[in-house]
């Protein structure tokens, strides 16, 4: 099957609703509880999501699965019957997994948690009277998975860590409300970009309830966000009531969309049992946080710094360069750093810098992107002598040794593909020393990419002992 275009290149689709209700818990960890409700008010909209499950709540990468289903659902026309047809190697390119046996393993646990998982939603309106009226309905995000996997062995009780077969027709039916939904463009459309350069689930998580709760009716997305903390950890999915803790729970996603440029500041604001926590989002004209900090760092305030990493973002390297060559040649301390940088790149004809210092300060920014594009592959160049060297030093162990490093890594691009007795058969080789198993697999891994393995087989079939009669 074709794969999917990569996470970073398509727009990636979310039904906004579903997003909003806080289904997924951030929490990548949690209870084994298999009945769970959220009750939570963020705006002017009272929230209450009750949720059943066998194999316990959805929580951190399942919000991944999720936004791929919704993702490659939209890219195949949104089918009419609500079923999507995949394979486990399409869906996992989509929800940002890399690509190897547990990521396969995890993909086959989130489905079937989805699966197991079923939704009363609740949305409530308070009258003059004070009395709540709830409108309510049931929900599935999946219906339905048709798949295939493998386990070691024939039991297939036997190996808990089964895995999705990746290259197998997966086929998932959406619930009929999260279908017809998608279908009737009742999406958010989320930076596939940003999405795929976050590390942790629980920020991905946060992203796309931030995006869905910004997203005003008008079509208009709100600068900033303000909710109660207590609604807040409801609506993360959050088990911990304390205060403190859930800052803290939230504290590395909060760093992490401030580090990728989303967020601008995140500030709790109020004393205990009215804490309020406000989302500050960055301006798409908003400097490049990464120097705005570096120049703070230096000594520059933080409104100047804002402005001075906003108009002139390809010389502020070379600022922060000439500040420490200021530094290592002078017998005394510069005495103001900060003013010092901000002349340097506001009358930069002032000042004179030592030939390979850095960029001069009137240097175009064209020459400072090839200096940098040089530096880049410099870079790439010292880390595949890193990697022949490290061949090298692998080349040289004995047969055993070469086995037991390479083995993981061919069980991963070769397994499912050899056949009955073949595994064992290629292990024989590379331990009593007739192949190589470091060259194997590089050899393999150059093949996988090209999309030619079943080539590499065919070729390493001919050096098999034949089967006995």
């Amino acid at each position: 099957m074709r794969p999917a275009k990569k996470p970073g290149q398509v727009t990636l689709l979310d039904e906004r609703n579903i997003a909003r209700l806080g289904i997924v818990s951030i929490q990548t960890r949690l209870g084994p509880e298999t009945r769970w409700t959220s009750e939570f008010q963020i705006g002017e909209r009272r929230y209450r999501v009750e949720g059943r499950s066998a194999d316990g709540r959805p929580r951190g990468g399942d919000t991944n699965v999720i936004l791929g289903i919704e993702t490659l659902f939209g890219l195949k026309g949104t089918p009419e019957d609500n079923w999507l047809h995949t394979s486990a190697y399409e869906l996992r390119e989509a929800s940002f997994l890399a690509n190897n046996g547990k990521n396969y393993h995890r993909l086959r646990e989130s489905l079937l948690r989805l699966w197991s998982t079923g939704f009363i939603v609740s949305e409530g309106w308070v009258a003059d009277t004070g009395r709540t009226t709830w409108a309510n309905q049931t929900l599935r995000l999946i219906d339905r998975i048709t798949y295939w996997d493998q386990s070691e062995g024939a039991d297939p009780d036997a190996d808990r860590a089964r895995q999705l077969v990746p290259d197998a027709t997966l086929s998932i039916k959406l619930g009929d409300q999260l279908a017809a939904s998608i279908r009737a463009g009742y999406t958010q459309a989320l930076d596939g970009r940003l999405l795929h350069q976050i590390e942790q689930p629980p920020a991905r998580a946060l992203y796309r309830l931030l995006e869905a709760h910004r997203y005003r009716e008008t079509g208009v997305r709100a600068e900033s966000i303000s909710v109660g903390l207590e609604d807040w950890r409801a609506a993360c999915g959050i088990s911990d009531g304390k205060p403190s803790r859930v800052l803290r729970t939230l504290d590395e996603a909060h760093q992490e969309l401030i580090a990728q440029g989303y967020l601008e500041e995140v500030r709790p604001e109020g004393r205990r049992g009215q804490l309020t926590v406000t989302y500050v989002f960055r301006a798409a004209d908003a400097p490049d946080p990464s120097l705005v900090q570096a120049l703070r760092e230096a000594g520059v305030s933080a409104p100047r710094a804002n402005v001075l990493a906003k108009q002139y973002p390809d010389r502020v390297p070379g600022a922060l360069t000439f500040l420490e060559h200021r530094r290592s040649v002078s017998t005394t301390p510069v005495r103001n750093p900060g003013g010092l940088l901000a002349d340097y790149l506001e009358h930069p004809e002032k000042y004179v810098v030592p030939e390979g210092v850095g960029p001069t300060p009137a240097e175009e920014p064209e020459r400072v992107r090839e200096r940098q594009a040089r530096d880049r592959r410099a870079q790439e160049q010292a880390a595949q002598q890193q990697f022949e060297a490290e061949q090298q030093v692998l080349l040289s162990l004995p047969p055993e040794e070469q086995w037991t490093a390479a083995a993981p890594t061919l069980r991963t691009l070769l397994f499912r593909r050899l056949r009955e007795g073949e595994w064992p058969e290629l292990e024989r080789l590379c331990r009593e020393g007739d192949l190589s198993a470091t060259s194997l697999v590089r050899e393999a891994s150059a093949y996988a990419a090209r999309g030619q393995l079943p080539e590499f087989l065919a070729s390493l079939r001919q050096q098999f002992r034949p089967a006995s009669p």
